[in-house]
């Protein structure tokens, strides 16, 4: 038996033409900021940076909300309030967290635009336990700056001091 047909590489060649590199990366691109934006609500671009604005001074923090932040850094955006609970006693190095406290500052903190949630379950969106937690860019900034501080102050009391200075 012989065949006439095209081979199917040249129907997938003639019929379905490679998009240009550019299209591709664009379309890419545009899915990727859709599924972030469904992912974390993302804000509008000026409520975000306003936002940043008020929350990247890091003075009021202490260990319990540097703590908590690193906690939120280091699931990824995947941090339930348990797992965060969890992560913040091997982070603090603290055998005792209390979940009940790090649910409220989770959600000061969303507030502030620290951090930002998603729901568990898409199809239950208003269950406030049932969160995914991921740092916002404002967060980061913030931790970031609680860092440093915390660096400096211990530079500081590392540091000898003169007598009579």
């Amino acid at each position: 038996m012989k065949r006439d047909d095209m081979n199917i590489d040249e129907i997938v060649r003639h019929y379905l033409p490679r998009a240009p590199q550019a299209e591709v990366d664009a379309a890419g691109e545009t899915v990727l900021k859709r599924i972030r934006e469904m992912r974390f609500q993302a804000e509008p671009a000026t409520s975000a940076a306003t936002g940043a604005k008020k929350t990247t001074n890091a003075e009021w923090m202490q260990d319990f909300h540097v703590g908590l932040l690193v906690a939120v850094v280091e699931l990824q955006g995947y941090g339930d309030p348990v797992r965060i609970t969890l992560k913040m006693e091997e982070v603090l190095e603290a055998p005792i967290v209390s979940g009940t406290w790090v649910f409220v500052n989770l959600r000061i903190m969303e507030k502030l635009g620290l951090v930002s949630s998603t729901p568990v379950d898409p199809q239950k969106p208003q269950e406030s336990d049932q969160q995914y937690y991921a740092i916002t860019e404002s967060g980061r900034e913030a931790l970031a700056n609680a860092l440093a501080l915390r660096d400096r102050v211990a530079e500081r009391v590392r540091r000898p001091r003169l007598a009579g200075a």
